[in-house]
């Protein structure tokens, strides 16, 4: 496995391809540091001992020369373990904590070195310490780089056997019973090589399949984690969903109850013949029934429009090319009387503006949005004086409808709940005993449903700014699905 990130390849390299290697295997990396320091100190140890009972058992030259090469592993020890302890375990990064590995090696295998010198060259028994580095360095670095580190270690010891051969180097043969033990170089060096070059591969062809399992395991517990967490996100907004039809069908229920009930009430007083229907009493609560009753139907029209936006998107008469100029002109046209009547002024100054086309709209839902947005600003105007004004302006692929008052105006408490189903703020029930609170979640719906979106400004007892943001070349979900549809 590459020290910069690479992993050998494998049937499926989309699923580990993905994953920084060195932020998995860096604190892997950090442990075994931290495990290869504290081996470091028993080779000190077994070096110190061996320089002292050595001359004892044939290797004469042996002191005080390991003694020498003892203390400096143990010099850099220390200063590999205090810079682990401080500087890499603070930070942690992989391309740090290789480098440091890296560095280690690169001395460990100079002390072996040396001490095969010291120690027999050839025939020197530590020839096997050297493939144990080389296969605790593949388990902890790149193979490529450890290639490097055993090209250069086997480079390293023929120069030293060559030296030592023609009398460069002293040479420092072990002894057997007095008998000098000697392995001949030519055969050294080659099985030199081969242990080196075999250990880092079959190593490495271990290692690099765990190494790749280990991604792998990493990449399916992070999808897992992802598909945990989405289920849950999708559980909480089932719980939510649920929660809100809930209300919902709350609020529904109360707003029907109460008109009903009063029905009911004024119903039974005449048929009990507490009051006579043809009287004058009489009339009056048949004519407060009849209003009750068209409160009744008026809520249960917004209703049906709410759910058939919600529900019917995929069946909503999509048109081409529709002129929101021409909607507002005709909303003004059918409003005019209903303004006259409450002294109302209508200024319509998007006549003035060029007229604005949307690449697609479902117009009676925008008639709907827009004759709710208008018919409020009329309501809730001043008694006298009262003045409502609607423009639009295109611009950047948007166009923004405003429809602004000088009434009543919202309470701040108020403007981030005016969008819900049944809310009427205080002032507008005393106001006026007209209308349901849901006119705004029908406009609100209608305009999302166009890919858009409302902007509430007002203030109480100066008026209220609805701007409507709509885009103008919107293609809906459902119309984009079709043709593609009939293209493939």
């Amino acid at each position: 496995m590459a020290g910069d990130g690479t992993v050998p390849p494998v049937r499926d390299r989309s699923v580990v391809s993905r994953t920084p290697f060195g932020y998995l295997f860096a604190p892997e990396l950090r442990q075994r540091l931290r495990w290869f320091v504290g081996l470091r100190w028993f080779a000190v140890g077994g070096l110190g001992l061996a320089s002292l009972v050595g001359p004892r058992m044939g290797v004469p030259d042996v002191w005080p020369s390991l003694a020498i090469v003892a203390a400096l592993v143990a010099a850099y020890n220390i200063w590999f373990s205090v810079r682990l302890r401080a500087d890499l375990a603070a930070q942690g990064r992989y391309r740090e904590l290789r480098n440091f590995a890296i560095r280690q090696m690169v001395l460990d295998l100079a002390a072996v070195l040396v001490t095969m010198h010291f120690t027999g060259g050839c025939s020197s028994p530590i020839l096997a310490f050297v493939v144990f580095h080389m296969a605790i360095g593949t388990i902890m670095i790149s193979t490529r780089i450890m290639y490097v580190l055993g090209a250069g270690t086997c480079a390293a010891a023929i120069t030293m056997f060559t030296a030592e051969r023609v009398g460069i180097l002293g040479s420092h043969p072990l002894a057997v019973d007095g008998v000098p033990a000697r392995l001949p170089c030519f055969l050294a060096a080659p099985l030199l090589f081969a242990l080196v070059f075999g250990v880092i591969y079959l190593v490495d062809t271990v290692t690099s399949r765990f190494k790749v399992r280990s991604l792998e395991l990493h990449e399916t517990t992070r999808e897992l984690i992802a598909s945990t967490e989405e289920l849950q996100r999708s559980l909480e907004a089932r719980d939510e969903l649920q929660r809100q039809k809930a209300h919902y069908m709350r609020i529904s229920a109360h707003q029907l109850r109460s008109p009903l009930g009063t029905i009911k009430t004024s119903l039974q007083v005449m048929l009990d013949g507490f009051v006579d229907p043809g009287s004058e009493q009489g009339r009056r609560l048949l004519a407060g029934t009849a209003e009750r009753v068209d409160g009744l139907i008026e809520i249960v029209n917004d209703l049906l429009e709410l759910a058939k936006m919600r529900e019917g998107r995929n069946k909503a008469p999509w048109a081409r090319n529709v002129s929101l100029s021409q909607i507002l002109a005709d909303i003004f046209d059918a409003k005019d009387t209903y303004a006259r009547e409450r002294l109302v002024e209508l200024v319509p100054d998007f006549i003035s503006e060029r007229a604005v086309i949307l690449d697609w709209a479902v117009p009676p839902d925008l008639v709907y949005a827009f004759e709710n947005l208008v018919d409020n600003a009329i309501k809730y105007s001043r008694p006298e004086g009262g003045r409502v004004v609607v423009d639009h302006h295109a611009s950047d692929g948007w166009v923004a409808v405003t429809v602004e008052d000088n009434g009543l105006g919202i309470p701040e408490d108020l403007q981030d709940d005016v969008f819900l189903e049944f809310t009427r703020a205080p002032n507008a029930k005393r106001h006026t005993s007209e209308g349901t609170g849901l006119g705004l979640s029908v406009v609100r719906e209608a305009v999302q449903m166009h890919g858009g979106h409302v902007e509430l400004q007002s203030r109480e007892g100066v008026g209220t700014r609805f701007t409507v943001w709509l885009p103008l070349h919107h293609e809906p979900p459902e119309i984009e699905a079709h043709t593609l549809g009939v293209r493939t």
